[in-house]
């Protein structure tokens, strides 16, 4: 509620989808899913009826390049503007107009680096974040502890929404909402929460390799768990 009021909805979006899909890692019930979308909707009404921002967003991820909405929509704009000015290959590092798209460096990020690397750059760069996420799923699906896979589910929820949301919101999938690129767009704060985040997910992925601890039947002491590798057949 705190975040909303400060209008900051793509935070609450993060920590709402966060709070859903735990309870769903935690509780493997596909229902959490389903009640999380229904009570997502009515804040979703409301903020698209009631605040200013958010019905400005909305118009224009509907028609950003109306001359009656240029002036507000110019953001997205000049972003798409930046995309298509990109191409395959595209303009060369360096060699784009980062200059015209405002918040380039922040909020999109993602246009000013496919403009200078095109969409074989753009689809790499997301291909990394899909690995990324894939190591996250994998080190939840295999680590035996539960709160380790609480901890790789969360983190790599979180990881995959930032990408998807400012990707999205970039290319007119989902409405613009403020999100920052993961190791990519300015801010320090970002950028040392998400080296954290990395860095748990590489701890997490490598326990989840290692053999589980089992127990010796009657050993005891510090020597009696040994990891199932050690222990004979």
């Amino acid at each position: 509620a705190v975040l909303v009021l400060q209008t900051d909805l793509g935070t609450s979006l993060m920590f709402f989808g966060l709070f859903v899909v735990m309870l769903y890692v935690a509780t493997d019930r596909l229902s959490w899913l389903i009640i999380g979308a229904v009570m997502f909707l009515p804040p979703a009404v409301f903020a698209a009826t009631q605040m200013g921002h958010v019905r400005t967003r909305i118009t224009c991820w509907l028609d950003p390049l109306s001359s009656e909405n240029y002036s507000s929509c110019m953001q997205i704009s000049q972003g798409l503007f930046g995309l298509s000015n990109g191409g395959l290959t595209g303009a060369g590092l360096g060699e784009g107009r980062p200059d015209v798209v405002p918040h380039a460096e922040s909020d999109f990020i993602f246009a000013s680096f496919a403009e200078e690397l095109g969409m074989v750059g753009a689809f790499a760069l997301l291909l990394l974040y899909l690995l990324l996420v894939q190591r996250a799923i994998r080190a939840a699906v295999g680590i035996s502890d539960g709160f380790g896979t609480l901890l790789a589910g969360g983190l790599g929820f979180v990881m995959a929404l930032q990408v998807f949301v400012v990707v999205g919101g970039v290319t007119r999938v989902i409405p613009l909402t403020g999100l920052t690129l993961p190791f990519l767009a300015a801010g320090g704060s970002s950028l040392v929460c998400n080296w954290i985040i990395a860095g748990i997910l590489v701890r997490l992925s490598d326990a989840a390799r290692r053999p589980a601890a089992r127990q010796i039947p009657g050993a005891a002491g510090p020597t009696a768990a040994r990891r199932e590798s050690e222990v004979p057949a």
